[in-house]
């Protein structure tokens, strides 16, 4: 070998170990475009926006899971929730760009592969799944794993699978436990769904239950947990060997639960310094956010509830795949929050918290017409789509929220408008030209 190509044959690998070790250009989110009478598909972009693959499909070709006539069993019947060919609207709930579509487990109607290949999910599944999952921030154990609530049922399991109805089935999880929060340990029998949270790095897991059907809540906080063991020869244990002596509950009254939404489902944060933060949704009324502050005594005083209002929206009572959902960021440091500000899907209501320190901002889509999704992207960021028709090759619209601009810039509890730039377009591609309305989907494992 002489001495050029040697060279050429180091240099070639050197930019591949640089390729592998640097986590920002592994797949981070995918444009979706799914339409069932032209060619359609996905565009999978890294962490530095730069484009990596794409998957084609064709009405003609039927690909595996991509049509309701030749697709997998599961997504015969659930294709539509992920179809672009219209946008969400005040009839129909079909369409995949609706707000609540996607959240930190991806999209309700299909997965997409590194490659860009689609992986249809049973829509119903993936939706009590979104329902169920909480926060897991300062994750350091693996952050592809996530925590799930539903009644009696708390486990640990793979974000990239829809647990839904598998929460009671010991075998599908790392963990499970179906006694240690239910009707013991200061605990009663309401139920719950997805109101945990645990802070991997201050070791607290804080549980939210309702305790009379009403406005009566109920925090309940362990401290010193220690992280999860993926190699314990017995994980359930994780659970089982929370220490009740470590374990303290602090009442409180909602601002509002009418409705299964606001009663039972909450995104439940434990912030680095004792904070926690509660955010739920009020179906046709607001999005709500309780902040509560360690007051040194083993208590807690909550601030007064800070509202967004919506107009007539749904939540999980009429269907699971209702309701609010959440993102974490990749280093596991910031939280956000959104719900459809109209009917099924269309603008949206956001809080962005802070774990540091439980500081938060929020954004108000008021928008009756068109979905907004998100991606958590790099370290610390999230990208947002909006779904309007892409046509005329100027593909998806998309913004960006810089956390750390936000929160130099922006006051405690103030809005985040300003510093969140305006949807661009002739940046990011769509694998559709024509009537089209797609939005963007989290690869699971990107980063």
């Amino acid at each position: 070998m002489d001495i050029l190509t040697f060279n050429a044959l180091k240099q070639y690998q050197r930019r591949i170990d640089s390729d592998l070790l640097d986590p920002w250009k592994r797949p981070a989110f995918a444009v979706v475009t799914m339409s069932s009478s032209a060619p359609w598909g996905t565009v999978v972009y890294n962490h530095y926006l730069q484009e990596l693959c794409r998957q084609h499909y064709n009405d003609s070709g039927y690909m595996q899971g991509s049509t309701s006539s030749l697709g997998t069993e599961f997504f015969n019947n659930w294709y539509s929730y992920g179809q672009t060919n219209s946008n969400i609207s005040s009839t129909d709930t079909s369409y995949g760009d609706g707000t609540a579509r996607c959240g930190h487990l991806g999209h309700i109607a299909l997965g997409i592969g590194p490659d860009g290949s689609m992986i249809g999910r049973p829509s119903p599944y993936a939706g009590t799944a979104l329902r169920n999952v909480g926060v897991w921030v300062n994750n350091k154990t693996n952050k592809n794993l996530a925590l799930f609530m539903e009644n009696q049922y708390a486990g640990v399991a793979p974000r990239a699978i829809a647990p839904g109805r598998l929460t009671g089935t010991e075998g599908w999880h790392l963990a499970w436990t179906n006694t240690k929060f239910y009707a013991q340990n200061n605990f009663g029998t309401y139920n719950k769904y997805g109101m945990i949270g645990y802070n991997e790095k201050t070791g607290t897991l804080v549980i939210n239950e309702n305790k009379n059907g009403g406005t009566s809540m109920r925090l309940h906080v362990y401290s010193n947990v220690p992280p999860f063991d993926i190699s314990a020869s017995n994980r359930r244990a994780w659970f089982n060997n929370l220490d009740e002596t470590k374990h303290i509950f602090y009442d409180w009254t909602a601002n509002s639960a009418g409705y299964a939404e606001s009663l039972y489902r909450g995104i439940v944060i434990p912030c680095d310094d004792g904070k926690i933060i509660i955010v739920r949704m009020e179906p046709s009324n607001y999005c709500m956010l309780d902040r509560f502050t360690p007051n040194g005594t083993g208590g807690y005083t909550k601030e007064a509830t800070h509202t967004l209002s919506t107009t007539t929206t749904y939540g999980m009572e009429s269907a699971d795949r209702n309701g609010i959902r959440f993102q974490i960021s990749n280093d596991g440091k910031y939280v956000i929050c959104y719900q459809p500000y109209y009917y099924y899907g269309a603008g949206a209501e956001v809080f962005l918290i802070r774990v540091s320190d439980g500081k938060y901002a929020f954004l108000q889509y008021q928008d009756s017409s068109y979905g907004r999704s998100f991606a958590p992207i790099r370290d610390s960021d999230f990208m947002v789509s909006y779904s309007p028709n892409s046509d005329s090759g100027y593909g998806i619209y998309m913004s960006h929220i810089d956390t750390r601009t936000v929160f130099q810039a922006v006051a405690d509890k103030g809005d985040m408008s300003s510093k969140v730039p305006g949807f661009n377009v002739y940046i990011f591609d769509s694998a559709y030209h024509s009537t089209n309305y797609p939005y963007i989907v989290p690869i699971i494992g990107g980063i």
